[in-house]
């Protein structure tokens, strides 16, 4: 799947905010945002990296408890809605590749986090190098917390039907499947371990619309 592509289409078919970052429009983003910031210890002297912003929905909350933050995403599309409608004071969007962070950004940051799109780095190797990217732009005891993360031991429960594994096995082949990929813990472990770094799995609380399907993962440098 070409995410940048899928991204940009989705995108630029509706002017609905939510639908736009395939979000339920019944989801209470401020459980997602607090959530987010608890777990990275967020304080308004911290600055703040948020990888894959998509239309900076989620950035905008963030930026009302740190000092600065900055999103960055693949999608030019999602990034104008993002410049034009979730703009702070002390919030900037760019867009950039994920797997070249360093590249585009110059500066290090307290704390990094991915939300709702460690899924889309499905190919071989894809999330160990953005962990790498992610960590190369991380200040010494800072944090990164990889958010909504489906879990590969609860593939079947979310995939519950004949017709949705059907769907699954189908789409798998012809690399359609717009959710991307579903991670083991281990996986995340070995990526840790290789870099030193300390990881830790996270089970999300049962408030979180996800938490049936996904879990949490914080990476401390």
């Amino acid at each position: 799947m070409n995410w940048k592509i899928f991204w940009n289409s989705v995108a630029s078919q509706t002017d609905n905010v939510i639908a736009q970052v395939q979000r339920k429009k019944d989801e209470n983003l401020s459980l997602t945002i607090n959530h987010i910031v608890r777990n990275l210890q967020l304080t308004k002297s911290s600055q703040v990296l948020d990888v894959c912003c998509g239309n900076g929905m989620i950035t905008k909350g963030v930026a009302l408890h740190v000092k600065s933050i900055v999103g960055i995403d693949q999608s030019e599309n999602l990034i104008a809605v993002a410049k034009n409608k979730f703009h702070t004071n002390n919030s900037c969007y760019s867009v950039g590749d994920a797997l070249a962070l360093s590249k585009v950004i110059q500066h290090q940051f307290d704390a990094i986090y991915v939300q709702f799109s460690f899924q889309y780095f499905d190919k071989k190797g894809q999330g160990e190098k953005l962990i790498a990217e992610m960590l190369r732009l991380l200040k010494p005891n800072g944090k990164i917390f990889i958010g909504d993360i489906p879990d590969y031991k609860k593939r079947f429960v979310f995939y519950n039907t004949l017709k949705k594994k059907f769907y699954l096995f189908t789409s798998k082949l012809k690399g359609t499947n717009p959710m991307g990929k579903f991670w083991k813990q281990q996986e995340l472990d070995t990526i840790c371990k290789h870099f030193n770094v300390k990881g830790i799995f996270l089970e999300q609380p049962k408030n979180l619309p996800n938490a049936w399907y996904r879990f949490d993962y914080l990476i401390e440098k």
